[in-house]
């Protein structure tokens, strides 16, 4: 009988680690697709300001602001007046290639389509949120992006901290702002507790960064994580990145951009295995 239990207890173990498993690949596999589609995002404002600036800056000059968004076809950037009745005044597309050769810029002043009017909304709001809020905290030199973004009817922007050092990554100084359906503000929330700046590499080359998730951020990986991490790429040496917190060790590698959330207990296994 006591054979029974026990062998009763190592199957029930087993199965309760496999489901642990499973929920983590889950959770790391949905935190990979938000961190990518905010990437595509940060990737196609970036280029078509730098497109817009480059061609046409005095027109460049009028704009309030931008937003990007996903397509069938690819990524749209547009670029909308200052003034309170805002139109759309420069349209910049690229296929899903995301190839910065690859694009085509409309400077035609035209009205926003239904679907732009939702990203431009959510993203005012979100623009004076920051303004009015304790909560956003603003560093010297350092500014923030607003990335809006609508998937599967939930409406949100993510506040991102611009990247302005050639030897630094920025993490942290990040949010959430969650709206309803008619684009009214529901949740904000900070995602990291400050401002985290990571060495790149120089001379002697780091193959490894890490940081911690403390207190109430999440105790995995963010997507804006995963967004700084793919946009910065190119200026790292790293190979590997580390996010840690009381419960689970995240890592993301950057050669096949793989994400892996691993338990305490099992990243200690593994260290003390190595």
């Amino acid at each position: 009988m006591k054979k029974l239990l026990t062998l009763i207890t190592l199957f029930i173990l087993a199965q309760n680690a496999i489901a642990q498993k499973n929920d983590l690949k889950q959770i790391a596999d949905s935190i990979k697709a938000e961190g990518e589609m905010l990437y595509r995002s940060e990737w196609a404002s970036g280029h078509s300001t730098q497109i817009f600036t480059s061609s046409f800056g005095e027109k460049k000059l009028l704009s309030g602001g931008y937003f990007s968004y996903e397509t069938k076809k690819g990524m749209t950037t547009v670029f909308f007046s200052k003034n309170e009745n805002s139109v759309v005044i420069a349209t910049v597309k690229f296929d899903h290639g995301l190839d910065s050769s690859n694009y085509n810029i409309d400077t035609t002043t035209r009205k926003f389509t239904e679907n732009e009017k939702e990203f431009y909304a959510i993203r005012s709001n979100a623009a004076k949120a920051i303004l009015n809020d304790s909560l956003f905290k603003f560093y010297e030199h350092i500014s923030l992006n607003l990335v809006p973004t609508i998937k599967n009817g939930v409406k949100k922007v993510y506040v991102i901290t611009a990247q302005t050092s050639p030897d630094e990554v920025l993490l942290g100084n990040d949010y959430l702002i969650i709206f309803d359906e008619d684009n009214h503000i529901i949740k904000k929330s900070k995602l990291h507790n400050n401002l985290i700046p990571l060495g790149t590499g120089g001379k002697e080359a780091i193959k490894a960064s890490s940081h911690q998730h403390l207190g109430e951020t999440s105790p995995f990986i963010t997507a804006t994580d995963i967004c700084a991490f793919k946009l910065w790429r190119a200026k790292t040496t790293w190979v590997i990145s580390f996010v840690v917190s009381a419960g689970y060790v995240s890592a993301w590698h950057f050669r096949d951009e793989f994400l892996e959330i691993l338990t305490q207990a099992e990243w200690q296994k593994i260290m003390k295995n190595k």
